[in-house]
């Protein structure tokens, strides 16, 4: 969750590490992470033809996210639910 949102806690489990090209994607609806940590690319970007960088992004699609071996310390799987429904509302 957004640091702005009442559950976006600025703790390790309510993160994701990313570059800021995926952040920005991630943030703005285009890349989503489901609870399984699976990554999902919007529709609207797999339908889009733009070049390699939109094909690199597109090529993560279906794949899983590595996660810490501590589990302690891997994203809160409720949390990102909760961003997960935002993404597939958008």
């Amino acid at each position: 969750m957004a640091d702005a949102d009442p559950a976006g806690i600025a703790e390790v489990r309510n993160g994701l590490s990313l570059c800021s090209i995926h952040h920005r994607a991630f943030d703005r609806d285009l890349v989503g992470v489901a609870p399984d940590y699976r990554v999902h690319v919007s529709g609207r970007l797999l339908d889009e033809e733009d070049g390699p960088m939109l094909d690199l992004l597109k090529g993560f699609h279906g794949s899983r996210i590595v996660v810490p071996q501590h589990v302690r310390s891997r994203p809160n799987r409720e949390l990102l639910a909760r961003r997960y429904e935002e993404f597939t509302a958008a």
